[in-house]
């Protein structure tokens, strides 16, 4: 079996797609696991048709990229709820990969695996995204990414990071729809977005920066200002602005974990985090930790 964690994008997204710089953190407690049981033919097994087509997509990538599949029954299943921005679909395309790359001993690169879970879902299934996720997804721990040219690094704390996902499951949305929407107008030389990525990087930069010098001000600053940004260039539903709203009163800088309705938050003590679980809790919405 193998593994690939949810994920959530501190700040800079979503610049990714655009040349720009991105600070994201994997969520252990979220995770799809994938495994090939052994078979003379290969085969995917899924009841759930849009996870079938998922896998399946991914098995052809493997194919084209490693070489053929001699057998197997390929299957997966999942913990992050789906289409709510916390990378779900790349979860189950990434642990997939991993599991393929296991029976023939194939060693991926974070960079190359990336970017084929990219392909599966842009290419093979016409889903408008980024690499970002499936970046963070690959390396599997807190980083810092560049977009042009792609460059990954690992991110060290020099302090505890109080940081927590929350969600709406009855308002989930495909990201597909935003990304879409913000492709159209960078294409057709927007310069209101090409100067709001601009400055999207330069936020996640400083974000990373704040995080390996332990200062938590400085990384709620770019986390609050990756929202606003965002906030420019595309309309927020309600439904995100009211989680957002939900964390800010109880101190937490907030943004978009990513683009299907879910939010991050960063607060300043362990008590204030207690006090945002217990409002996500009153509110109906999901709260998780992020440890």
């Amino acid at each position: 079996m193998t593994t690939c964690f949810a994920r959530a994008a501190l700040a800079g997204n979503p610049s990714d797609g655009y040349g720009g710089a991105v600070l994201a953190v994997p969520i252990p407690e979220l995770s799809a696991v994938a495994s090939i049981e052994e078979a003379d033919t290969f085969t995917v097994r899924a009841a759930d048709p849009s996870l079938h087509r998922l896998l399946t997509a991914t098995a052809a990538e493997f194919e084209a990229r490693v070489g053929a599949i001699d057998g197997g029954v390929l299957s997966a299943i999942t913990t992050v709820p789906r289409s709510v921005g916390l990378a779900g679909s790349s979860a189950l395309v990434i642990s997939a990969l991993r599991a393929l790359a296991a029976t023939n001993e194939h060693r991926w690169d974070p960079v190359e695996l990336a970017v084929a879970a990219l392909t599966v879902e842009r290419d093979r299934l016409g889903i408008e995204a980024g690499l970002q996720d499936r970046l963070v997804q690959a390396v599997g721990a807190l980083a810092a990414m560049e977009f042009d040219p792609v460059a990954v690094r690992v991110v060290t704390p020099a302090i505890d990071l109080p940081l927590f996902v929350a969600w709406d499951a009855a308002a989930a949305e495909s990201s597909d729809t935003v990304h879409r929407s913000l492709r159209r107008r960078f294409d057709a030389g927007d310069d209101h977005v090409r100067t709001s990525m601009v400055g999207l990087a330069v936020q996640a930069r400083a974000g990373a920066a704040a995080i390996e010098q332990g200062d938590l001000p400085r990384l709620a600053a770019a986390i609050n200002r990756t929202f606003e940004l965002r906030a420019l260039m595309v309309d927020i539903d309600p439904s995100t602005r009211r989680l957002a709203d939900i964390g800010r009163r109880s101190g937490a800088a907030m943004n978009t974990a990513g683009s299907g309705g879910s939010v991050v938050g960063l607060v300043p003590t362990e008590t204030h985090l207690a006090a945002a679980a217990d409002a996500y809790a009153a509110a109906g919405c999901d709260f998780l930790e992020i440890r």
